[in-house]
């Protein structure tokens, strides 16, 4: 009687260990349909520099200018306040104003430096004259010969001087007809500073 062939024993299949909660297997990543993956969703603008700025926290947005232009201001000057009081006619003295032009005149041909001629009728009540000549000489003898040529000229009109006072520096000659003369060194002239006495006073046309 032949003997029975021992079957060959079944191995068993090795046990495979479950996935604990806390890891994930690489069989549970599933891709998308189609095969692509999608990107994660973005919300709010983008900045200038292509990245979201809602994900960012204190994120600037950029400030975008406006396209009009500002508006045109007008600009009103203020209006100026002025007198409208009654003008002051000042009393016209034709003869005293020949006379200062015919002393400037002499001072210039004496070779006289900064001849200036003042009008000052406007308060001629108060200082008792019309106009005030001004002239600069180099020297006492120069001032002497302007005050000389001054005479001379006036002597044939029967006009002369009212007072006259005479120092190496200063002359200061007074007529009658509401004229009053200055010849001066320039130091005396710089230091007496008639110009800004009368600085409001108008100037004669020589």
């Amino acid at each position: 009687m032949a003997a029975k062939k021992k079957s060959p024993a079944k191995k068993k299949p090795a046990f495979k260990k479950k996935p604990s909660a806390g890891t994930k297997s690489k069989s549970s990543k599933k891709p998308a349909a189609g095969g692509a993956k999608r990107k994660p969703a973005t919300s709010g603008r983008k900045t200038s520099a292509g990245k979201s700025a809602a994900g960012k926290k204190g994120a600037v947005r950029p400030v975008r200018k406006s396209k009009r232009p500002a508006p045109k201001r007008k600009v009103v000057a203020p209006k100026s306040k002025v007198n409208k009081g009654p003008k002051v006619v000042l009393a016209e003295a034709p003869e005293a104003l020949a006379l200062a032009r015919s002393i400037a005149a002499v001072a210039l041909e004496k070779k006289a430096e900064n001849v200036l001629i003042v009008d000052t009728r406007s308060r001629s009540e108060a200082v008792g004259y019309d106009y005030v000549v001004l002239a600069s000489g180099e020297s006492d003898r120069q001032l002497s010969a302007i005050h000389e040529g001054v005479d001379l000229l006036l002597k044939p009109q029967g006009k002369r001087a009212a007072s006259v006072e005479a120092s190496p520096d200063w002359v200061c000659v007074n007529y009658d007809e509401g004229v009053v003369a200055h010849f001066f060194t320039p130091d005396k002239r710089d230091m007496m500073d008639l110009e800004d006495m009368w600085k409001d006073a108008p100037r004669v046309s020589l």
